[in-house]
């Protein structure tokens, strides 16, 4: 721990002898120090140890929002830590078994919940940045796009994000369904100001978006995988297992899906620390997935046994 950040703590736990400017003078020293682009967690390798370090962080976080509400590095630290979180929880309930059905429900409820509070977070974040962009989201969506500029790109990413993550988790919520447009105009803006944040991450969730919302086009989803392909210099495996799951399962083409699936699986999740998390739990599902090939392709079998 640097002198600043052990300084700054010690600030914030005597909050009780200060005063508030005080203690939003102390709150904001330590938001600064400790938010930034999330690589401690994003570099690491191993996915219980994250999912089982990220509530601290994020009640920390929380905690320190109570004093300085509108700390951006703290808002987006926790939009994006609430959705990470969440999506830990999502998956592991897509990988429990049948008869544990009940459970797999209750957490995909929780993630969806978890989902909604990281967006709500981004949301404040643009809101501390442009007063009224909430209502103007609703009212006039494409004038409150319009006044999101290359700073908000984090918050207009984690906010569709999440927003999109909450309906992956519950799919049968009409209100969530209702507002996926939403979502999709929010990353959409990422693209206008910044296609290339986060190694392509936007067109990585075009993959999934566009393949699955009503009146989506599957031949644009890949033209996404193209160029988050190309804007990641191939180091996300996560858009192999995304193109696989949203296009290859349901055009049925199991050839293209065992492709994917092998380009995840060998991904060498060490040659990029800022993404080794992400393609740890990429190659995970490669491997989850690839398993489940007769479940999820109808003519499997009949395949296996003409090779």
């Amino acid at each position: 721990m640097s002198g600043r950040i052990a300084v700054a703590l010690t600030l914030v736990l005597g909050i009780g002898l200060t005063g508030c400017s005080f203690q939003r003078v102390a709150v904001d020293v330590v938001g600064d120090a400790i938010t930034g682009d999330g690589t401690a967690f994003a570099g690491d390798d191993d996915p219980e140890l994250i999912r089982e370090a990220l509530p601290f962080g994020l009640k920390t976080y929380e905690s320190m929002l109570e004093i300085s509400p509108r700390h951006r590095g703290l808002l987006l630290a926790s939009a994006r830590g609430f959705t990470v979180y969440a999506y830990l929880i999502q998956i592991e309930a897509d990988t429990l078994d049948e008869d544990r059905l009940a459970e797999a429900r209750k957490m995909r409820t929780r993630a969806r919940k978890l989902y909604l509070r990281g967006r709500d977070y981004a949301l404040r974040g643009l809101e501390a940045a442009h007063p009224g962009f909430g209502a103007m989201l609703t009212g006039d969506r494409d004038k409150a796009l319009a006044a999101a500029g290359r700073d908000d790109v984090p918050f207009l990413y984690w906010a569709g994000a999440a927003w999109a993550g909450a309906l992956s988790a519950s799919r049968d919520d009409l209100d969530l369904i209702a507002e996926l447009p939403v979502a999709g105009a929010l990353v959409g803006r990422v693209l206008a100001l910044d296609e290339g944040f986060d190694h392509g991450a936007a067109h990585e969730f075009f993959i999934s978006y566009e393949a699955g919302r009503p009146g989506g086009s599957r031949r644009k989803a890949r033209t996404h995988y193209q160029k988050a392909f190309e804007l990641s210099r191939g180091r996300r495996a996560s858009i192999h297992v995304s193109l696989a799951e949203a296009v290859s399962v349901p055009e049925q083409n199991l050839k293209e899906f065992r492709a994917l699936i092998a380009k995840a699986r060998a991904h060498d999740v060490d040659a990029y620390r800022p993404l080794r998390l992400s393609n740890v739990l990429a190659r995970n599902r490669a491997r989850w997935l690839e398993a489940r090939i007769p479940d999820l392709f109808v003519n499997a079998n009949l395949a296996e046994t003409a090779k």
